[in-house]
């Protein structure tokens, strides 16, 4: 594979390499970007190779694409994210992942500037284009950087009310519960409490799946102020993702939750929600 794609990037010969990368393995077009990289360093042309492979049919292309976009950003960074932008709102979703990771890595490369253009991506009416905003800020939330927590945490606050189930599936349970929880705990337990005074169902939703994520048990104490709260609200859909964050920190932190628990099932406010939980431990 590697032969075939230095034969290709050497002689310049796009539809050879393209037919090399059918199928390939995310190693091999990363290698593919690389050597790509190497053969454009004299002519400085990635930004316009990039442009070229976005327009191309073939997937494979396109993902090679994401990867130059990162390789050529610093000479034209506006050029490169309205590039990236395309590409994060791809009819491929493997594509569009691509670009959404590539929004991360500039993201932690160059703060500043890519924190503004996200936040105006955050508003987009593509939610695929908003979810590369999400995708960027967990990944960069992993350098754990202690300058960027309240400027992530500012970034994704006006995602906790959108309702694509996309955004959904990762903004709480990865971005905030995985990443952003563990990286920063403590403030970004104080923006989730915060949070929790809301009366929007999906912004409460989202604090207590934040609380079912793997950064939630070493603050479980904490979390049950916030989830007490939550396991009063009327709204099924507030109160079962209560639940569910009580019953996976209840596997994690079992002394701390279940006598908890034990309390909720005396409680007839509370009693659906602890039955619900315990289902699952």
């Amino acid at each position: 594979m590697h032969e075939a794609i230095d034969r290709a990037v050497a002689g310049g010969e796009l539809e050879r390499l393209l037919e090399a990368l059918a199928g390939a393995r995310t190693p091999d077009v990363r290698y593919a970007i690389g050597r790509i990289v190497e053969s454009a360093r004299e002519d400085g042309s990635l930004l316009d190779r990039a442009a070229a492979l976005a327009g191309r049919a073939e997937p494979a292309a396109r993902h090679v694409a994401s990867g130059l976009v990162v390789a050529g950003y610093g000479g034209e960074p506006t050029r490169a994210l309205e590039l990236l932008r395309r590409l994060a709102d791809d009819p491929d979703w493997t594509v569009r992942e691509s670009a959404a990771h590539a929004c991360g890595h500039l993201l932690a490369e160059d703060f500043a500037r890519m924190v503004e253009a996200l936040r105006e991506w955050s508003g987009a009416p593509s939610p695929a284009v908003r979810r590369a905003v999400v995708v960027a800020a967990a990944k960069a939330a992993t350098r754990g950087r202690p300058e960027w927590a309240e400027p992530l945490l500012k970034l994704l606050e006006p995602l906790l009310l959108d309702r694509d189930e996309g955004i959904r599936r990762i903004l709480a349970p990865v971005a905030l519960g995985a990443s952003l929880l563990r990286a920063y705990p403590d403030l970004t337990f104080e923006y989730l409490t915060k949070w929790s005074t809301s009366t929007d169902e999906q912004v409460l939703w989202n604090v207590a799946m934040a609380f079912s994520a793997s950064g939630a048990p070493p603050l479980a104490k904490k979390a049950l102020i916030v989830l007490r709260k939550l396991s009063l609200d009327e709204r099924r859909y507030v109160w079962r993702a209560a639940a569910s964050a009580m019953w996976k920190l209840g596997r994690k932190k079992p002394e701390i939750v279940r006598p908890e628990l034990a309390q909720w099932l005396e409680d007839e406010r509370r009693v659906e929600v602890a039955r619900e939980a315990l289902k699952h431990l």
